[in-house]
């Protein structure tokens, strides 16, 4: 009895999110959170492309947990680096160096985590090799991107397109991460098939429950995000850091910041007042640059203080000419 409520929450979990994006229930993958569901795939693509090293193309920086997940497993990284580009995400760029390199997968979020720069996914879907498995990853919440209806439109307009997968989760826009909670919306039917096959874990019932009930309430965290931002634009005014602010961007669950003081004076603050941040050489950047949640207003507002507390590059700078004068 245990083992067939296990199965039937499964069930009615795929039919929950079915209803929720409007697709079919029997191409919805539960599975533990938006890292289960790049997991699930990437461990699909190095089953059917029997190579000694798949490759990953992405853009850097990127979310580096799914990042760690591909090169834990012997994938290869492409970048497509965009600090020349201001961190924007240039989809033509993209489709070429995909054209070019032919990789086995390509994974992006959107919006990207950490800088919110945003992008069309559709231009990527269609100008992506057929061969090359594509991943976008939805969890991120943010009022620029509708997961829900994006979700729903993707799935339509590439009915039918072989590994095509549009992953999610309800642990930044519903509070849910310590449930472990995710799914794959897969375009293609045979591969929906394929991966319930691959994949028999399966999520607690009880992590199941809590999610249709917070699915149903929609997001509560856009409030948070808005006071984050606000308290780091006024913030910035203070000299000691800027935001990482691509032309096509989304204020989201995180940010990237640059930071105008010295990076060891910065670390010793940091460490005097026990703030712990992800800092840029963790996903690709120099320490200058800093990684942000911005979930917890109250945590932002001590992380501003101490940044504005430091000597930096303007305060220097006046410092410099009013010594001369």
């Amino acid at each position: 009895m245990p083992y067939a409520n296990l199965i039937a929450n499964q069930r009615l979990f795929t039919a929950v999110v079915g209803e929720h994006f409007g697709v079919s229930p029997d191409d919805c993958i539960p599975t533990t959170g938006a890292t289960g569901a790049i997991e699930a795939v990437r461990n699909h693509v190095f089953r059917t492309k029997l190579k000694a090293c798949p490759t990953v193309l992405t853009v850097c920086p990127g979310y580096w947990r799914a990042r760690e997940s591909f090169e834990g497993f012997g994938f290869k990284m492409i970048d497509l680096r965009t600090e020349p580009l201001d961190f924007s995400i240039d989809e033509t760029a993209l489709v070429a160096k995909a054209g070019a390199a032919n990789p086995d997968l390509l994974y992006l979020s959107l919006p990207n985590n950490p800088t919110g720069a945003i992008f069309d996914p559709e231009v990527i879907i269609a100008g992506v090799p057929e061969k090359t498995a594509v991943v976008i990853d939805l969890t991120l919440p943010s009022r620029a991107i509708d997961a829900r209806t994006l979700t729903r439109e993707l799935y339509r307009k590439f009915g039918g397109r072989r590994n095509l997968f549009l992953v999610g989760s309800t642990s930044k826009s519903h509070g849910t991460a310590e449930y472990r909670v995710g799914w794959a919306v897969c375009a293609n039917s045979e591969d929906a098939d394929r991966l319930r096959k691959e994949n028999r874990s399966g999520i607690a019932s009880v992590s199941i429950m809590e999610a249709i009930k917070r699915l149903e309430r929609g997001s509560t965290v856009m409030g948070l995000i808005e006071s984050s931002f606000a308290l780091l634009r006024d913030g910035e005014k203070g000299g000691g850091f800027e935001l990482v602010t691509p032309e096509r961007m989304a204020e989201t669950g995180y940010v990237l910041i640059r930071a105008r003081a010295g990076i060891e004076e910065l670390r010793s603050v940091f460490d005097r007042r026990g703030i712990h941040v992800m800092w840029g050489s963790e996903f690709g950047l120099t320490d200058e640059y800093v990684r942000l949640e911005t979930l917890e207003p109250r945590n932002i507002k001590i992380f501003v203080e101490a940044m504005n507390s430091l000597p930096h590059e303007k305060t220097v700078g006046l410092i410099s000419k009013m010594s001369k004068g």
